[in-house]
């Protein structure tokens, strides 16, 4: 559709983060809040606005057969990346929540421990209280991020607003993944001013997009092409109506 074309998107300025107030940034992985948040966390700290990130997953499935890096040691380096990554966009440790739920196992609807992450969920956003919640986009493909929009749909979010961002879905998304103009409303965020703390947070995440763990032949990593689709100077988000 004509209305989501890129070009045709609008974008809106830095200063209108103003308005998220408190915001909670939900991330599957460790990598996921810098690749498609990064922008908009540098810039809620710019303007003195309070950020949580909450990781859901312990990511120990990225590089499951090495021996250097076996599933709790690797679960530490990427959480210790993510504290680098956050500190790079100007958020504070202790604002950081790890769930460390199963990689590929966050509980989403059809999972039998379903209803008890809800309640953590509902506890964490108690405790929180955002006013704006970013979470994976619906049908983003990826089971994880899928189960963390799952989550986020059943969870008490009071009166937050939710935002919601694509990591996946322009590089292995199918046609009908894709949001349409019937149920979301597309909007660019201008994080120019901010990329280059963008990419510092990114190049925090050494085990996903270097050769840093290099004894596993079935080893995740990022691809060049991956990389560069987040060195826009804009994020893009979707409102459900």
């Amino acid at each position: 559709m004509d209305e989501f074309k890129i070009e045709n998107i609008p974008l809106a300025p830095e200063h209108c983060v103003m308005g998220l107030g408190t915001t909670l940034i939900v991330a599957p992985h460790a990598d996921d809040e810098s690749l498609a948040c990064g922008g908009v966390i540098s810039l809620l700290r710019k303007y003195n606005q309070t950020v949580y990130i909450l990781l859901l997953s312990d990511g120990t499935l990225s590089h499951p057969n090495s021996l250097e890096y076996p599933s709790e040691k690797l679960r530490n380096l990427r959480e210790n990346e993510l504290m680098t990554a956050a500190r790079a966009l100007g958020v504070p440790v202790e604002n950081i929540i790890f769930c460390r739920y199963k990689d590929r196992h966050v509980p989403g609807l059809q999972n039998p421990d379903f209803n008890e992450a809800v309640s953590n969920m509902n506890k964490i956003i108690s405790i929180i209280s955002p006013q704006s919640i970013f979470v994976p986009w619906r049908k983003d493909p990826h089971p994880d991020h899928i189960a963390a929009s799952e989550l986020f749909k059943n969870s008490k979010i009071g009166g937050a607003k939710i935002y919601q961002y694509a990591v996946w879905l322009e590089q292995i998304g199918s046609v009908e993944d894709f949001p349409s103009a019937d149920e979301t409303i597309p909007f660019k965020l201008d994080i120019s001013s901010v990329l280059a703390k963008k990419q510092t947070a990114i190049s925090a995440h050494q085990s996903q997009i270097s050769d840093l763990i290099n004894d596993d032949p079935e080893g995740f990593k990022l691809s060049s092409e991956m990389l560069d689709h987040f060195k826009k100077p804009y994020e893009l988000f979707y409102i459900s109506k």
